[in-house]
């Protein structure tokens, strides 16, 4: 009788759960994307189009260039990741007032989104901080409009995120490095080895599994920005990225509309979160 008992509970405290899950991702999920097939406005009554709000995202330019703005974010990941490793591979050492210096390393992570606009509409500014270093350096050719050129504003506004991401970076490749054994190290020493052959030879092969998780979580992250843009410039002069333009065409009434980028924008994360399982094993 008591073990009918408890399973009776178990099951019962494993039926909560998922039928959470059902009601609060699987069905939205769904809806989402019979949704995707409609004209709906966000009230009213709706008709079913098709695939018509994929073919627009995909053969107007302006929808196409929300892509493109989010393979800035991605490039810009790549100087991000070897910022962050050489930091751990440094922090990795020993050497007075480490905690503190971690501690600094982290904090641009940990600053609300909208402190960090604000600080970098102050920084690119027409006559903010960067042009006022450039004319105190004697580089006042090198001044710009750096939030006014089409050219240049999307490249600029992702650099943010080498600053803003570098912490997170640092902080996975700086575990995966401690949990490098010393003894490792201490014989590449006794045989000689530089300190380029030790990274080379025992910490990136150690640390290779994190490194890819990170990539993929560039790419994910790059697909869904939408903090920065939006608050800097509201997703004008070209800077619109997809999760940008879900909340403007919601604002505009155009919820069908908006439901086809949101498809959109999961199937590419979920892609992504399923070459992280399939090429990231545990041994």
């Amino acid at each position: 009788m008591k073990s009918k008992s408890r399973t009776g509970f178990i099951i019962l405290f494993l039926a909560l759960p998922l039928i959470h899950l059902i009601i609060f991702s699987y069905v939205p999920i769904i809806g989402n994307f019979v949704m995707s097939l409609t004209n709906w406005k966000g009230f009213g009554e709706f008709e079913f189009i098709g695939l018509r709000n994929y073919r627009k995202i995909f053969t107007n330019p302006e929808y196409i260039s929300m892509f493109k703005n989010c393979g800035w974010y991605f490039l810009m990941a790549i100087p991000q990741l070897i910022f962050a490793f050489f930091l751990a591979v440094v922090v990795n050492g020993k050497f007075r007032g480490l905690n503190i210096f971690k501690g600094i390393l982290i904090i641009p992570y940990l600053l609300n989104g909208v402190i960090i606009s604000t600080i970098f509409i102050i920084f690119f500014n027409n006559n903010g901080t960067l042009n006022t270093i450039l004319e105190w350096l004697g580089l006042k050719a090198l001044q710009h409009q750096w939030l006014q050129d089409l050219k240049l504003v999307n490249p600029v506004i992702a650099s943010i995120s080498i600053w803003r991401y570098y912490g997170m970076n640092f902080i996975m490749f700086f575990g995966a490095l401690q949990s490098i054994p010393s003894d490792l190290y201490e014989a590449a020493t006794l045989d000689g080895c530089t300190k380029m052959q030790e990274i080379r030879y025992i910490s990136v092969p150690f640390i290779r599994k994190v490194l890819f998780i990170n990539i993929l979580l560039s790419v994910s992250g790059s697909i869904q920005v939408f903090e920065i843009p939006y608050i800097m410039l509201n997703g004008s002069n070209g800077t619109s990225t997809p999760v940008i333009m879900i909340q403007q065409s919601m604002s505009e009434n155009r919820a069908g509309f908006a439901a086809a980028l949101s498809v959109l924008v999961f199937v590419i994360v979920l892609i992504v979160v399923g070459l992280q399982k399939l090429l990231v094993k545990e041994e």
